[in-house]
């Protein structure tokens, strides 16, 4: 009877259990109901980090002087980064892994450059998230670029992905401080993101076709994407003539769709806007089919993280959440807010849906110092209120059993005079261009590091301890 009882009870502790991933490498595990990362040492671990090591801050006009000095004079060449002074380049990551380190926090995010050789993160100790570019998908930035959306229904970009997943899984199939693979920043998966943010652009009409659509079903010739897209429609209409007439194409066989490259805004928009989202479904769900493949063909190891997925405002819709959660290990999201009811229930819908658990991957409180014009992040009042901000946080979040962590958007601060990205707005930091701490806010922020794992350890036990902090306006300059 006392065997059995042990029986059972190991056997109801391994039920509440649950691994994915390889204990040899970083991996997850659900303890009693909440989510860890943990590494290949049995060391259990909430991810904090901070994003935006950035070449363009770090060696702008007013400080690459300095920072020359400090890392080697070879790091600057023809005036901007020379990636290829290794030496430099590996004194700079030393001082990246120092700041973390000192104010407690343990991962190297999402945005850094590509060039940095991260497999040196493995030997500073420090973990890190991989950077695989598979393709762009960001509508804004293909734009910009003049380029098109991956047609990831063909056999190129099955080919394309698993090159450049042997050139970057392969040197860090045995990473040990390696969390997981992330892809692009910000995907435009779904219609009705796509239309806000254009129409927040600038743009003046009716609603767009989604590009990654168009530039599928736009091709010549007969292939796998405008397939399903002639799926789609056999499936919402009738016939080929309704389809054709709704799209205002003068054809009768479902046979002369396999001719059409250009498509018209159609008639009924409502019914426009089902064809498209259907379509999203099959790419959005390929993109993460063919990545994932990919990977898991030089690396069976790690986590797959996926694309960052702003969730700003309405975000995107439910089932974006539902496919992405299909083929990731860990929902990565962008999202900035207070730590308040409605962005408590947000989290909680997310992973509702997705049916991971979930790391922020970007967001942050932001003090605009008089160097800068416009600081990104949510505005506050002082950085006394940057950390404020920051703990209650970090607290409530490492309250709910399937948070992984947060990765504050900002390291170092950009002050006029260095290139703002497209937001017009300059990065927020907890360090100045000269590498001073700002330790109104960090004293706040080191002891919320400190602690959030023991929080995590008592997830969902503990009541919620809403901000009291508004956004601060700041007078017109």
């Amino acid at each position: 009877m006392r065997y059995l009882l042990i029986f059972l009870i190991t056997l109801s502790t391994f039920a509440q259990n649950q691994i994915v991933g390889s204990r040899s490498y970083i991996h997850l595990e659900q303890v009693n109901g909440v989510w860890w990362f943990v590494d290949a040492d049995g060391e259990k671990f909430i991810s904090t980090g901070m994003n935006h090591i950035n070449h363009r801050i770090r060696f702008a006009d007013y400080n690459k002087a300095f920072w020359a000095e400090q890392f080697g004079e070879d790091i600057i060449r023809n005036n901007s980064i020379n990636f290829r002074a290794q030496s430099e380049i590996k004194n700079w990551m030393r001082q990246i892994v120092k700041d973390h380190e000192n104010y407690g926090f343990n991962t190297i995010a999402f945005h850094r450059p590509m060039y940095l050789p991260d497999t040196y993160f493995n030997e500073l100790g420090i973990y890190f998230l991989g950077k695989i570019k598979m393709g762009e998908i960001h509508a804004g930035r293909v734009k910009r670029s003049q380029s098109k959306f991956p047609d990831v229904f063909s056999e190129a970009f099955k080919i394309q992905a698993e090159n450049v997943a042997r050139a970057y899984c392969s040197k860090h199939a045995n990473s040990k401080y390696l969390i997981g693979y992330t892809y692009d920043d910000l995907p435009s998966y779904s219609f009705e993101e796509y239309n806000r943010k254009i129409k927040y652009e600038g743009h003046k009409g009716g609603l767009l076709f989604h590009p990654w659509i168009t530039d599928i079903i736009n091709q010549d010739g007969n292939s796998k994407g405008k397939q399903l897209w002639i799926s789609v429609l056999k499936q919402h209409y009738s016939s080929a003539e309704a389809a054709a007439k709704n799209y205002n194409l003068a054809i009768n066989s479902w046979e002369a769709f396999q001719t059409v490259s250009f498509w018209e805004i159609p008639s009924d928009k409502a019914q426009w806007q089902k064809d498209q989202t259907a379509m999203l479904k099959y790419i959005v769900s390929a993109w993460h089919e063919v990545n994932r493949n990919a990977i898991r063909k030089f690396d069976s190891n790690h986590l797959i993280l996926g694309d960052k997925i702003s969730c700003h405002g309405k975000g995107h819709p439910d089932w974006v959440y539902q496919v992405v959660g299909n083929y990731v290990d860990v929902l990565l999201i962008q999202d900035y807010d207070f730590f308040n009811p409605q962005h408590l229930n947000k989290l909680k819908k997310l992973h509702t849906l997705s049916n991971k658990p979930i790391l922020n991957g970007d967001h942050s409180y932001s003090y605009t110092v008089p160097e800068m014009r416009k600081a990104k992040g949510i505005p506050v009042a002082n950085f006394d209120e940057v950390g404020e901000a920051y703990y209650t946080y970090l607290r409530g979040i490492s309250n709910l059993p399937f948070m992984l962590g947060w990765h504050n958007c900002g390291y170092m601060e950009q002050w006029q005079g260095s290139q703002p990205d497209q937001t017009g707005k300059e990065q927020t930091g907890f360090f100045n261009p000269f590498g001073l701490p700002r330790m109104e806010a960090l004293e706040k922020v080191k002891t919320a590091n400190t602690n959030c794992a023991k929080w995590h350890n008592e997830a969902g036990q503990n009541d919620f301890v809403f901000s009291k902090l508004k956004r601060y306006k700041y007078a017109k300059k």
